[in-house]
């Protein structure tokens, strides 16, 4: 082929000379040029600009879904601040209703403890005056019998 171009060179002394070839060439390029275009350009093009497009997009879209997340932890966290904030206040209520429960049971327990070392007293009492009263009629009932036997006879009780 190299030598076929050498001595076509030779033979007309130039090597592009235009003429009727040059413009079946021409349009051959042409068509080549809008076939590939069609072909192959443009869908390589399109997909090419929907990756550029789906790459912009998805970058995008992860950065709306990330401000997104951090938007919803700010309020999980403010929700689970409040939340708690709440259940400190209702256990507090709860610890001071039960003091105040305690509180409520050690004062009944005292008023029931006073009440009943008042009737343990007063029961004694009346024990006691009974014990007395007994051991008085005792004692003088002793006390005339023990005279009667040293004395000998009946002795009349004085004059208390």
């Amino acid at each position: 082929m190299v030598t076929a171009l050498v001595l076509a060179s030779e033979s007309t002394g130039n090597i592009i000379s235009p003429d009727g070839s040059l413009v079946v060439i021409f349009f051959l390029f042409l068509i080549f040029v809008f076939l590939l275009n069609r072909i192959l350009f443009k869908p390589v093009g399109r997909i090419l600009d929907q990756r550029e497009k789906l790459t912009h997009g998805a970058k995008a879209e992860a950065r709306e879904a990330a401000d997104e997340l951090r938007r919803k932890l700010g309020e999980f966290e403010e929700r689970i601040r409040l939340a708690r904030a709440e259940s400190y206040r209702y256990l507090e209520q709860q610890r001071a209703a039960a003091v105040a429960r305690r509180n409520q049971d050690i004062e009944e327990a005292r008023h029931q403890a006073a009440s009943t070392i008042e009737d343990g007293k007063r029961e004694i009492a009346r024990q006691a005056e009974q014990a007395r009263s007994a051991l008085e009629s005792e004692a003088a009932s002793i006390a005339g019998s023990i005279a009667q036997t040293i004395l000998g006879r009946a002795v009349g009780g004085g004059g208390d």
